[in-house]
């Protein structure tokens, strides 16, 4: 066998609803993006002159695509010219009305079902096996049924569903990766997880994680791997690369406001966090945290930053500040934790009124008002919400 090169993707989910409220025809636009990145996995598998293709499962929503979708996906998978192999997930699951049954596949494309799951590539001598969906949720499978590698073959095993994860009631095709390593396969081609998931660039059990990400709990780069398979006397060795294919970036970002003390600097604040970012590439969610006794209007705030930006939206979730003249009066502990940094704050008043480093002495002032904010949630709390190393 001589080396081969393979292109393994999942997750695509052509036709997601995407529920948020960014401006103009937001969720068309992020649907385009998800086309685009598809796209872009294609054309990669043409440029690089991929053997074959891998979609592991979850390629479109089978709820929500149409008759228009499927032409539009025929048309361009037909443009590979390399066999394409894709295992139902669990939202496009092969079910009797399913597109996997009722659509005119290219005839590059493979479908491995329940009822035709495997598919031999006799000349580049590569057996594929699919594990997917023929139904919404699936219970574990039974890994007896999985055949076992065939000798001087690249063996690939398609596995649509949750790796070292079995939840409780979360009823999504669980394995474990020492049951799927059991089985002895040259490449383990998984689906599910939208956040990439590979242990090193040689592993052999790889989560390429969704190629456009579709929440702000998908942040980071997204995309697919490009595997190459060598042939060498010690037997088969695989090196995995990912290439990014994402049109945007999901950036959700926490913001401490304890201890601004007016619109302006919270306005600053947000500023820095925006410094940098493309309003057009990057999907922006701010939430607001700490105490404060400034009354922050989330809706406000949205309007004021969010004109130029595809998406951008700032929460509030902040909490009303201290009322540090009751506590005063509190004879328990947080009453006195509150009187010894009263009495520190008044000497550095003091202290500003004469001769020495004002900045030194701010800069002091500002830490332990600081240091009373968060000592205070601390005692009631038992935590301090919002906590950040920044």
């Amino acid at each position: 066998m001589k080396s081969l090169r393979f292109i393994h993707c999942a997750d695509i989910h052509l036709e997601a609803p995407f529920r948020e409220q960014g401006t103009g025809s937001y969720a068309e636009t992020r649907r385009m993006d998800i086309r685009k990145a598809f796209l872009h996995i294609l054309k990669t598998a043409r440029d690089q002159k991929a053997d074959f293709l891998l979609i592991s499962g979850d390629l479109f929503e089978q709820d929500l695509t149409t008759k228009r979708t499927m032409e539009w996906l025929s048309m361009v998978l037909s443009d590979v010219d390399a066999p394409i192999f894709i295992i139902p997930g669990n939202h496009d699951p092969f079910v009797k009305n399913s597109w996997y049954a009722l659509w005119d596949w290219p005839p590059n494309v493979h479908i491995l079902t329940p009822q035709n799951p495997q598919y031999i590539l006799e000349e580049q001598r590569v057996f594929i096996y699919g594990l997917g969906f023929s139904a919404y949720k699936q219970g574990k499978p039974d890994l007896s049924l999985v055949p076992p590698p065939r000798k001087d073959y690249l063996n690939i095993l398609m596995v649509h569903g949750t790796l070292d994860m079995d939840f409780s009631g979360e009823a999504y095709q669980p394995v474990t990766s020492r049951e799927l390593a059991a089985l002895n396969y040259d490449y383990y081609a998984l689906g599910h997880f939208h956040q990439p998931r590979a242990e090193d660039s040689t592993t052999s059990m790889i989560y390429p994680g969704s190629p456009e990400p579709l929440g702000f709990d998908e942040s980071g780069i997204h995309g697919a791997y490009g595997v190459t398979v060598l042939r060498e006397p010690s037997g088969l060795r695989l090196k995995a690369e990912r290439f990014e294919t994402a049109q945007r970036v999901y950036h959700p970002v926490s913001l401490d406001v304890t201890g601004l003390k007016s619109l302006e600097e919270v306005k600053m604040k947000l500023l820095g966090v925006l410094e940098g970012l493309n309003p057009q590439r990057d999907l922006v969610q701010i939430t607001l945290k700490g105490r404060t006794a400034m009354d922050l209007d989330e809706k406000l705030l949205t309007a004021l930053f969010s004109e130029d930006w595809l998406f951008l939206q700032i929460r509030n979730e902040t909490q009303k500040a201290f009322d540090l003249e009751a506590l005063t009066r509190d004879p328990a502990v947080k009453g006195s934790f509150v009187r010894a940094i009263n009495k520190r704050l008044e000497a550095l008043d003091e202290a500003m009124k004469m001769e020495g480093d004002p900045k030194a002495l701010a800069e002091e002032k500002e830490r332990l008002e600081l240091a009373l904010s968060f000592g205070l949630e601390a005692l009631c709390n038992g935590k301090i919400e919002g906590w950040s190393e920044e």
